[in-house]
């Protein structure tokens, strides 16, 4: 994957040209540096000045989708303009549904059976996002780590079909299927805007279906160099907000 600021003259014509522009930024990862304690994440100065600069860009239209619950991070960006969605995507303004009551009772079940296998152990922790849940593993022995993989699959195994697993950065999400993800919800919100170049950007596996539905867009993957289907790369947080400013020194 070329680095995208240094590919900046390839996909530059494309910001100058559209009518509009679709851009979507994952949270986590992508606009912060990652922490050991999600609550201990904040946006900072520089970054929000240059979202909020972007949302006052006639042609550009700003979401953030996030694995975060929908108020979390709104709460941490506060920018005017910028369009949220959380739980990957199925939180968000335009979603107004509910789990099916199955799935709901499901979805209990298996946090309740995780929490009990990995109950006190070192470095774990569970949380409840109401339409999912996910295993924090940041700075756990690799011990247990493994016992606690070991025993989110026996789990869902006794689930089979309900629902699916992404692994983040030191994270297991466990997603019903009803969530459909991050492209799916993405595609959709593109496909609203006619016309619209997409960009996405992202830092992990959550990412990738939506790498794969505006694979005629620029995507980028964040962090360090893996096998992504995105076409483009970005060293870390500080290199996605010089992207952010330049892009707004193009289409403003």
């Amino acid at each position: 994957m070329p680095d995208l600021l240094q590919s900046w003259q390839q996909v530059v014509p494309r910001f100058r040209q559209a009518e509009a522009i679709a851009l979507f930024l994952d949270f986590d990862g992508t606009l912060v540096p990652l922490r050991a304690r999600p609550e201990d994440v904040w946006l900072d100065a520089a970054t929000r000045r240059a979202l909020l600069r972007l949302t006052k860009c006639n042609r550009v239209r700003v979401w953030v989708i996030s694995g975060r619950r929908l108020a979390d991070v709104r709460e941490k960006i506060a920018v005017a303009g910028v369009h949220y969605l959380g739980l990957h995507g199925w939180e968000g303004n335009r979603n107004n549904h509910r789990l099916s009551r199955c799935t709901q009772s499901y979805l209990r079940q298996a946090m309740w059976l995780v929490a009990r296998h990995v109950n006190g152990a070192a470095g774990l922790r569970l949380e409840d996002k109401s339409a999912a849940f996910a295993l924090h593993y940041r700075g756990a022995p690799g011990e247990s780590v493994t016992k606690a993989r070991a025993a989110m699959g026996r789990v869902l195994d006794t689930f089979t079909g309900c629902f699916r697993v992404i692994e983040g950065d030191a994270v297991l999400e466990v997603l019903p299927r009803e969530l459909a993800g991050k492209g799916w919800y993405a595609r959709r919100e593109w496909l609203r805007l006619r016309g619209a170049v997409p960009i996405y950007l992202g830092n992990d596996e959550s990412d990738e279906s939506a790498f794969v539905a505006l694979s005629g867009g620029v995507t980028v993957r964040v962090g360090r160099r893996t096998n992504s289907r995105a076409r483009f790369h970005l060293k870390n947080p500080a290199a996605v907000r010089l992207f952010l400013e330049k892009l707004t020194a193009e289409v403003a």
